[in-house]
């Protein structure tokens, strides 16, 4: 549990954990971020999936700098939810955490 927090802090320092509402350039809400930083600290022993096979999988889909990756589970199951940004858009794709497929793509609101 400890070396997956410290993975997830290590992330959010290197930036893949900062998260920008589309368009806006603005980052998401402290408080959302360290939400979903302590979610995805306490799940990520639970994904058969990395984190970086997830982005390598959202990279596949759209280009572009990853500008948020964290895990969730809204009722679908856990997913892990990356934000390729291409420049002009920000696409969030929602990746299940346990068999790699994505499940969800559209642009990021």
């Amino acid at each position: 549990m400890v070396i997956a927090a410290a993975t997830v802090v290590s992330l959010m320092a290197a930036g893949g954990g900062v998260a920008f509402a589309a368009g806006s350039g603005q980052a998401d809400p402290l408080k959302e971020r360290k939400q979903e930083a302590a979610f995805t600290a306490a799940h990520v022993g639970q994904a058969k999936v990395s984190r970086d096979d997830a982005v390598g999988t959202a990279q596949k889909a759209h280009s572009g700098r990853v500008v948020d990756v964290h895990l969730q589970d809204e009722g679908h199951g856990l997913r892990w939810e990356v934000k390729p940004d291409d420049g002009k858009h920000v696409h969030e794709v929602q990746i299940d955490a346990q068999t790699g497929k994505i499940v969800s793509d559209q642009l990021d609101d």
